[in-house]
């Protein structure tokens, strides 16, 4: 008995070192990763009334020049300053992305509230679409969209900015345009009830022309590009887009960039004196 406490001194050093030891590279993992990257300011109450969004389909976070490299894409998002960010092919503890969790990595280093939805699962990891914002979400879902090829999803949230609910949802559709016609169709359907601001933003896969009806239903408008901006995606087309039912929204506009195979659209909102942001 008289060596009890011998024994538990013993443990306890064991365990305290293997505490250091362990905690030592990711302490020092998360102060690197987070040395770069620009945090979003706290929300303003006395900033002028109006937001900016973004999309950005993040192709995993792999650019046209072959590296996957997360925290260049926090970079980008943190320069740019978009209040919302609604992101595209996101990967979720994948093998090719590194086993992290790409949306929540980015939350973290960005300092912003985050939501997720899964478009396809895996033996191992999810891959889907996110929501990132730097105003508080009052709620979130998501559903699957109809579809014959490659499982897609529609991801939707209330944002409160200010005291104002903003609607906002993003999807990222399929790759042929049997499957978007039905996948427009059910965000439709989704989005209907929405009253209230509402922001439809995301990776449509089709240029303007190719939109069916179900786009004037809901009742949304395209933010257009401004003169100085073309094409969303690499080979110039422009198959990114925000929708909307805020007047008076000006134009969007892209940021070229190497680090995925899209360029970020951003538009800016505003939605009244009434609402301080």
């Amino acid at each position: 008995m008289a060596d009890l406490p011998l024994r538990l001194a013993r443990y306890l050093g064991i365990f305290v070192l293997l505490i250091v030891v362990l905690g030592l590279p990711i302490q020092s993992w998360d102060k690197g990763l987070l040395s770069n990257v620009p945090v979003m300011p706290a929300a303003n109450l006395e900033a002028p009334a109006s937001f900016t969004v973004m999309t950005f389909n993040m192709h995993h976070g792999e650019g046209m020049d072959g590296k996957v490299d997360i925290i260049r894409i926090a970079e980008l998002l943190g320069h740019e300053k978009a209040d919302i960010i609604a992101l595209q092919e996101v990967d979720r503890y994948r093998l090719r992305s590194g086993f992290v969790d790409q949306a929540r990595e980015l939350a973290e280093m960005l300092g912003m509230h985050m939501v997720y939805s899964p478009s396809l699962t895996y033996k191992v990891g999810q891959y889907g679409i996110a929501i990132l914002s730097r105003y508080p979400i009052a709620d979130s879902s998501w559903a699957l969209l109809p579809g014959s090829l490659e499982s897609r999803s529609l991801l939707m949230t209330t944002v409160l900015i200010g005291s104002e609910p903003v609607h906002i949802a993003t999807t990222h559709l399929g790759l042929s345009g049997e499957d978007r016609q039905l996948q427009l169709t059910r965000i439709s359907e989704l989005l209907a009830d929405k009253k209230g601001p509402l922001v439809a933003l995301g990776d449509f896969n089709m240029e303007e022309d190719a939109f069916p009806v179900q786009m004037n239903k809901m009742p949304l408008v395209d933010v257009p590009l401004g003169k100085d901006s073309q094409g969303t995606f690499a080979g110039g087309q422009r198959i990114d887009y925000v929708f909307t039912n805020v007047p008076n929204t000006g134009s969007a506009w892209t940021v070229p960039t190497i680090f995925s195979d899209h360029f970020p659209v951003i538009a800016r909102f505003r939605l009244g004196s009434a609402v301080r942001v």
